[in-house]
């Protein structure tokens, strides 16, 4: 076992700490602080490492911490320069060495450069499966919630935590993290522990590291009392909200919009059609329909006003899954109105003046993501498949 006994979020040490005893099984990294003015998951990450070593639980694998953007943790800011969770786009990730560069490298650039060199020494060390939680919290009241990109092992791995599942975010904000570490072939969760400074939300988050652990079959809970605990404080959270709610609409803000969102929203407050949430220069802004307000904005900085997501019955997952298994995606581009594009493998383009019963999430429901839309043709494109020890998944 090796941490860093900081008292303090911020540290100059990237790595928080790890525990393993030496058998053979899946690594579970835990990132924290990827937003700088949310601290939480780094203490949460440092008290179950610390339950594990003490305690001497028996592990397969390794439970890893991180942290994430270390300056703007330093300053207390979300960012320093630009959004840390906005800028792990593989083109951008392969310049940002300074080959080709009009700019010197801003703070992101450099704290980017460190994490990854963190990451992929944590994923080389690995024998077995790679999960990753990323561990935010939020400006508003709320449940925690996990997200992620829907492929059957994210959804499986997410299904475990016991907390709402939130579809298809990363439709409408590219440049994540985890979608980069996704894209390597590892499962991701991203997660949203509470409000940013409600001491509950380190005790939250903590809870979910317990059941990631539980989930990735790498401890027993009959080795570890904290995961009852953990259950029941997550199931008491989310007590009569929807299980699975998708992302419908996002509220994107630009500089000079002068954004107000109105007071008091919550996370999954049923909101309705026509409903004024917040105000910007040109006056109100009203839902674009009915569904349950998620991350609605009231911090200093950030692009995402908010999101308006509905819920998704439990029973199209398990269809899905089925249809996954079947590889029934290999066949819709038979269908009228949908073909192979031309140059992106594993992107289709939907012609919606002749493909109109065809919905999106017909598409999602077989594992394709919105990529754009160029007037009549919806783009979507294949998330990529899971590789577990070499096969797909």
């Amino acid at each position: 076992m090796i941490r860093d006994n900081s008292p303090e979020g911020a540290t100059n040490q990237r790595l928080i700490g790890s525990y393993d005893q030496g058998r053979k099984g899946p690594t579970l990294v835990c990132l924290g602080g990827v937003h700088g003015n949310e601290p939480a998951g780094i203490h949460a990450a440092r008290r179950v490492l610390d339950v594990l070593s003490a305690r001497r639980i028996p592990i397969r694998g390794r439970m890893v911490g991180v942290i994430g953007n270390i300056e703007a943790l330093r300053q207390g800011v979300r960012h320093v320069d630009v959004d840390f969770n906005r800028i792990w786009m593989s083109e951008r990730i392969s310049g940002i060495n300074g080959t080709h560069r009009d700019m010197p490298p801003s703070v992101e650039d450099r704290e980017q450069l460190a994490l990854l060199s963190t990451l992929h020494q944590v994923f080389d060390d690995a024998n077995d499966e790679v999960f990753m939680l990323d561990m935010h919290t939020m400006s508003a009241d709320g449940a925690p919630f996990a997200l992620f990109g829907d492929t059957l092992p994210n959804r499986r791995f997410a299904s475990r935590l016991n907390m709402p599942l939130i579809l298809g975010l990363e439709e409408h904000i590219d440049g994540v993290v985890l979608d980069y570490v996704n894209s390597l072939g590892h499962v991701t969760v991203g997660i949203e522990g509470g409000r940013h400074d409600d001491p509950r939300s380190i005790e939250c988050i903590e809870a979910i590291i317990w059941m990631a652990l539980v989930s990735a079959q790498m401890i027993g809970e009959e080795d570890a009392p904290e995961t009852a605990k953990s259950r029941a404080i997550l199931e008491a959270s989310s007590r009569d909200l929807p299980p699975v709610v998708e992302v419908c609409h996002r509220h994107p803000i630009k500089d000079g919009d002068g954004f107000q969102m109105n007071p008091g929203y919550r996370n999954f407050q049923a909101v309705r059609e026509g409903e004024v949430l917040a105000h910007d220069r040109n006056g109100p802004i009203h839902c674009p329909e009915d569904g349950y307000i998620l991350l609605p904005f009231y911090q200093g900085l950030g692009n995402d006003g908010f999101f308006v997501g509905r819920e998704v019955k439990v029973g199209w997952l398990k269809v899905s899954s089925v249809l996954r298994r079947m590889r029934a995606d290999a066949f819709v581009h038979w269908l009228p109105g949908v073909r192979r594009h031309p140059t992106l493998k594993d992107n289709l383009v939907i012609n919606r003046s002749r493909a109109k019963w065809y919905a999106l999430e017909i598409f999602h429901l077989l594992g394709f993501r919105k990529r754009r839309v160029k007037g009549d043709q919806l783009i979507v494109g294949r998330r990529k498949p899971h590789l577990a020890n070499g096969r797909r998944s």
